[in-house]
């Protein structure tokens, strides 16, 4: 299988299931229990927690662990409870839905035609009783890196909570909550060759924010239950498999969607990269294909080898055009014949080469 759908999840690296297997021999007593052997399990998470800080330039004692991003996305919401929170409308589902849940009035900051969210377009829509302002890092299925630095100090100028979903950017591009003025942050293990069902959220020192799941007050009283030391241990692998070569993995990565838009729209007539304005994440592209169903397309192609996806794969069971790119104001019959590619560090410029081409058949 050619894999191009990274943005969706990864393969866990070799070395992160080895650390993972090694952590479940060694470091299997509970975590917060008094005796010595839980020792190993303490240093596990520990170690995890100054890793995940240091990628954030946060402090350790900020980072609390979850099952993954959208627990840490939901967690954040509750901060919005019963007030109004600004979000923007290309949000992953996870915020989306969890603030409508939360919040007692949700305003949904629509993105210009190459899919940013405009600062000024977030400060129009606060009111006196905002509680919490919510965008990405990088959205998942366009790659857009959105100006989180601007709407971060406008955050801190009107003193309203700024939470930034950072599963599609944490391993893949710089983040710094102090320079970008977050106040809560989330990530997720799967998306940078970790395990599922591991994640973070960052809680600024002093932000009030109350468990969503209470209990025995792990995580600094945040997330109660014993904590998933193996996944734990997992997802700083693999964060630190990401810092380390993160430089270098941008370059590729970007020359490698280079060239598959380049040999797409050589071989596909009005074949069109989404987004061609803003500033992009390495790894991500998404194309209209102009009359080619996208949910036809991915079948067709599965059934080639070459995994691709319409979207979000959270959203692919749902059967309707993406809400990201229907925000970008495609037509629901454009929004429909969108594929996203998405590249990872095994990714070969051959896999590329050949993908365009059974590409260009399937739509032949």
């Amino acid at each position: 299988m050619i894999y191009l759908d990274h943005a969706a999840t990864t393969k866990p690296d070799d070395r992160v299931i080895a650390a993972m297997s090694a952590c479940m021999a060694e470091a299997w007593a509970n975590p917060s229990a008094p005796y010595a052997a839980a020792g190993a399990a303490r240093r596990e998470l520990r170690l995890a927690r100054r890793v995940v800080a240091g990628m954030l330039n946060a402090r350790a004692e900020e980072i609390a662990f979850t099952s993954g991003g959208s627990e840490a996305n939901s967690h954040a919401m509750t901060l919005a409870a019963g007030g109004h929170a600004v979000v923007s409308a290309v949000e992953h589902a996870s915020v989306l839905n969890a603030a409508r849940h939360w919040a007692g009035e949700v305003t949904r900051v629509m993105p210009d035609k190459d899919g940013v969210v405009r600062p000024e377009a977030v400060e129009a829509a606060l009111k006196p009783d905002t509680r919490l302002i919510s965008v990405q890092l990088v959205n998942n299925e366009t790659g857009v890196v959105q100006p989180v630095l601007e709407i971060g100090a406008l955050a801190r100028a009107r003193r309203v909570p700024f939470h930034c979903d950072a599963v599609q950017a944490f391993g893949q591009v710089p983040v710094d909550v102090r320079a970008m003025g977050i106040d809560l942050l989330s990530l997720s293990a799967h998306k940078l060759c970790g395990p599922r069902g591991a994640g973070a959220l960052f809680v600024r020192q002093g932000v009030d924010l109350k468990p969503l799941i209470d209990g025995g007050g792990q995580e600094f009283g945040l997330r109660a239950g014993t904590e998933n030391v193996s996944g734990i241990c997992g997802l700083r692998v693999a964060a630190e498999l990401a810092r380390d070569d993160m430089a270098a993995r941008a370059e590729r990565e970007r020359a490698l969607i280079d060239r598959f838009v380049a040999n797409l729209r050589e071989k596909i007539p009005g074949c069109m990269p989404l987004c061609r304005g803003a500033e992009r994440a390495p790894g991500i592209v998404a194309v209209l294909l102009p009359g080619v169903d996208s949910e036809r397309a991915v079948a067709a192609l599965d059934l080639r080898g070459v995994a691709v996806s319409g979207g979000a794969a959270c959203a692919s069971r749902e059967h309707k055009p993406s809400h990201v790119y229907r925000a970008l104001g495609l037509s629901e019959k454009d929004a429909a014949c969108v594929i996203r590619v998405s590249v990872g560090r095994h990714t070969t410029a051959e896999e590329i080469n050949e993908a365009a081409e059974i590409i260009a058949q399937v739509c032949r």
